[in-house]
Order: structure tokens, then C-alpha cells, then sequence
């Protein structure tokens, strides 16, 4: 593969949400070394958070990607790291949320009824709803995200856990 030039070369593949999340094999804990990325879709996700009880997203978009290890204070915006072993075995690419989403949302998006946005946000960096998403919600984390897979084979239940999560509003500026 040669060198990513643009948002768009970017190999941002549709993935089954278990391999996504890295939740096929039974873990203890998340693996901090973990560098995939990508989107799918889902029947029904949980986002547990700050409040009492986890957030039941049903028909969401799941976008899972990697903000870079020391993010730099960007207000409304988190500086994205993409490792690319296609290229070369160490090789990433950086780039702004905000002109991500703008580049892939449209082409990720269909009918879904929710976004959930899995990335790491150490500097509970506030993010307004990107034009792109329309007018479906777009829910973010306020710290890390760890995702976990609970119940047994017939009831499994995908849970996103971070400080708190929110939900993007329009920038009015």
C-alpha cells in the first residue's frame, strides 16, 4: 500500500462490532496497546458513564478510533492517530476529529438512530455535532473508553464505559 495523502485513503473499513471493540476473546482487562479501528453498526450498545444508569443506544453507529498518546489542548477538537501496518509496520498518520468526521461520516453513515463516538478524550475535550451527522444524536466520552462484553451467548450485551458521556451539540458559535 502506498502512503495515506488524504482522510479519505484512509482504510476505515466496516468490522463486526466484537472485533472492532476487541471483544471476541475473553479478556480481563482492555489491552492499552490496542490500535484498531473502523465503524459498525449495532443492535443495541450501552454507554456507561457519570449517570445511574447505562445509556441503551439502539440502530447505532459505532466509530471507533485513537486519539494520538499525548494530545495536544485543542478546544472542540482531538488530534487523531491512525497506524497504518499496510504501509509499513510502524507508520501512522495524524489527523483533526473535526476534518475526519467530515470526511468519513457521509460516506459511513445510513439509517442509523445514534452515534457513538469510541475514542480516547483525556482532555474531556467538549465536541459540537459535526454538520455531517445530521440531525442524529452523536454521543461522545469524557476520559477513556473501555469496552466489555457482558452475558452469556444468547443475551451478550456490548458496554462502552468512560467518565461520562455526552451528547454533541450544534455549535451555535
Amino acid at each position: 500500500m502506498e502512503p495515506i495523502r488524504t482522510i479519505a485513503q484512509l482504510p476505515f473499513r466496516r468490522r463486526d462490532v466484537l472485533d472492532l471493540l476487541q471483544l471476541r476473546e475473553h479478556r480481563d482487562a482492555p489491552d492499552p496497546d490496542y490500535t484498531g479501528y473502523g465503524y459498525a453498526r449495532a443492535d443495541e450498545i450501552h454507554l456507561e458513564g457519570d449517570s445511574p444508569e447505562p445509556r441503551a443506544l439502539h440502530g447505532a453507529l459505532v466509530l471507533a478510533v485513537h486519539s494520538t498518546e499525548e494530545p495536544e489542548e485543542l478546544p472542540g477538537d482531538i488530534e487523531l492517530e491512525f497506524f497504518v501496518p499496510e504501509v509499513a509496520a510502524d507508520y501512522s498518520v495524524t489527523v483533526l476529529l473535526s476534518a475526519f468526521l467530515r470526511a468519513w461520516l457521509p460516506r459511513v453513515s445510513g439509517d442509523e438512530r445514534a452515534i457513538a463516538l469510541v475514542v480516547c478524550n483525556p482532555r474531556e475535550t467538549r465536541l459540537a455535532r459535526p454538520a455531517a451527522a445530521g440531525s442524529t444524536p452523536l454521543y461522545y466520552p469524557l476520559g477513556d473508553v473501555a469496552s466489555w462484553l457482558d452475558g452469556e451467548d444468547g443475551r451478550r450485551r456490548v458496554r462502552l464505559v468512560a467518565g461520562a458521556w455526552r451528547l454533541a451539540e450544534d455549535d451555535r458559535g
